[in-house]
C-alpha cells in the first residue's frame, strides 16, 4: 500500500507537465498584410543525377486576405487568403477568372490560388488545424506571332478559364495574443498544407507553368533630386524574397568546346507533391469588413 501511496502522486506530477496547456489565441479579426505576407510553393526534387532527393520552392508569392479567431466557439473561426504573383500587390483576378486590371487583360496567363476555411481545432501541441477549400483560377490564351514588316506585337486570343477546387487542411502556429492596452497591435502566424500531385495534378501543372517573380517587402524607391547621365532608375530597398532554386551543377576545371551543355538530369523535378508553406502578418480589420464579415 505504500509503494501505491507513492506513486499516484508521482504518476499525476507527470500527466500534468505531458498534457499542452492551451494558449489563448488573438481573438477578433484580422486583415493579412500583403506587404509583408508570403508564401512559398514546395515540390520534390532530385539533384546529383538522382542520388540525392531534394524540395525546392518553385515559387513565391503574395498573399492577402483576411482570418477570424473565436475563442469561445472555435467553429466560427476562419482562414480566408489568397496567393498570387508579385507583379500585382493585390489579386490581378478574380476567384471566376475576370481580370480586375485593365493594364493586364492582354497577357498571356494568370494564376491565382485561394485557401476558404470553416472552423478551426486545437492540435494536441497548440497549434490551430483547419481544413477548408483549395481554390485554383488559371487564365490562359493563345498567342500569336506573326512575323513580317507588319509586325506590331504578339496577339493574344480570347481568354481560357480553368477554375477547379480540392479540400486541403492548413496547420497553423497559435499567435500569442497581444499584451493588455497594446495599440496598433500586429500578429504573425505560419501554416502549412501539403497536396498530393495525384489527387490534384492542375495544382502542380499551374505552379510549374507560372512565372512567380520575387518578392520585395516594404518597397522604398526614391529618384535622386539631380538626374544626370549616369542615371539608371530610381534607388529602391526593402526585403528581397527569393527561393534558392535548384542547386547548381559543378562545372569542369577547364572550359572546353565540348563541355555539355546544361539539360544534363544533374537536377531533376519529380513532383509527387506541392507543399504550400503561408507566412501571415495580421493586423487588426477595419471595423467595416470586420461587421460584414460577421
Amino acid at each position: 500500500m505504500i509503494k501505491y501511496a507513492v506513486l499516484i502522486p508521482i504518476l499525476g506530477v507527470v500527466f500534468a507537465f505531458a498534457v499542452p496547456s492551451k494558449p489563448v489565441a488573438p481573438a477578433g479579426h484580422w486583415q493579412v498584410d500583403s506587404r509583408h505576407s508570403d508564401a512559398q510553393l514546395i515540390t520534390d526534387a532530385t539533384t546529383n543525377y538522382g542520388k540525392d532527393k531534394i524540395n525546392f520552392a518553385a515559387g513565391v508569392t503574395r498573399v492577402s486576405g483576411r482570418v477570424k479567431f473565436d475563442n469561445d466557439n472555435p467553429a466560427l473561426s476562419s482562414f480566408d487568403f489568397s496567393m498570387y504573383p508579385a507583379t500585382s500587390s493585390a489579386p490581378p483576378i478574380g476567384e471566376d477568372g475576370k481580370v480586375r486590371m485593365y493594364w493586364l487583360e492582354n497577357l498571356a496567363n494568370h494564376t491565382l490560388i485561394c485557401f476558404h476555411s470553416k472552423g478551426t481545432t486545437l492540435t494536441y501541441d497548440g497549434r490551430l488545424r483547419t481544413t477548408g477549400t483549395l481554390v485554383l483560377t488559371r487564365v490562359d490564351r493563345n498567342v500569336q506571332y506573326n512575323s513580317g514588316e507588319a509586325y506590331s506585337g504578339p496577339v493574344y486570343g480570347p481568354p481560357m478559364i480553368h477554375r477547379l477546387t480540392h479540400e486541403a487542411t492548413f496547420v497553423f502556429t497559435s499567435p500569442a495574443a497581444p499584451a493588455a492596452g497594446q495599440k496598433d497591435v500586429e500578429i504573425t502566424t505560419s501554416g502549412s498544407t501539403k497536396v498530393v500531385t495525384e489527387d490534384f495534378p492542375q495544382l502542380f501543372k499551374a505552379v510549374m507553368a507560372t512565372y512567380w517573380p520575387p518578392v520585395v517587402q516594404d518597397e522604398n524607391c526614391q529618384i535622386p533630386q539631380v538626374v544626370n547621365e549616369d542615371y539608371s532608375g530610381p534607388h529602391c530597398t526593402g526585403n528581397f524574397i527569393d527561393p534558392p532554386g535548384l542547386p547548381q551543377e559543378p562545372r569542369a576545371s577547364t572550359s572546353t568546346e565540348d563541355y555539355p551543355s546544361t539539360n544534363t538530369g544533374f537536377n531533376a523535378v519529380v513532383g509527387n507533391s506541392v507543399t504550400i508553406a503561408v507566412h501571415l502578418h495580421l493586423k487588426p480589420a477595419p471595423e467595416s469588413q470586420a461587421s460584414a464579415s460577421n
